[in-house]
């Protein structure tokens, strides 16, 4: 049992702890239009993961921006060339790599972005 404000409950159980967990993460983090970043700055990846929208598979980056984490979603071409292998490198810490925004393709106006260590 645990006391809270409002009287007394019943242990949580680890589901309940992971679940808790998982909602504070889910809320934690706010997602930022690659446009928002500073051209040319290196940017921590925390974490990646791969995820269905309604637009279809993509891959959402967890960057970390003055000690805050933030999502970015990449667009398809991007998305398309990250494999799962590359996903388990960064999330288990094997390798440390930046996004680093490099600005819109005059010409096509497509947002340019680079991975660099």
């Amino acid at each position: 049992m645990f006391v809270s404000d409002t009287g007394l409950f019943p242990a949580r159980s680890s589901d309940e702890m992971d679940l808790t967990k998982r909602f504070e993460e889910a809320t934690a983090y706010a997602s930022v239009n690659v446009n928002t970043l500073e051209p040319h700055k290196l940017y921590p990846i925390v974490r990646v993961k791969r995820i269905t929208t309604k637009y279809g598979p993509t891959v959402v980056l967890t960057l970390c921006i003055a000690e805050n984490n933030v999502q970015v979603f990449l667009s398809k071409r991007y998305s398309d060339v990250v494999s799962d292998a590359d996903i388990d490198a960064i999330n288990s810490k094997a390798v440390s790599l930046h996004l680093v925004y490099k600005g819109v393709c005059e010409s096509s106006k497509l947002y340019l972005l680079a991975i660099e260590s």
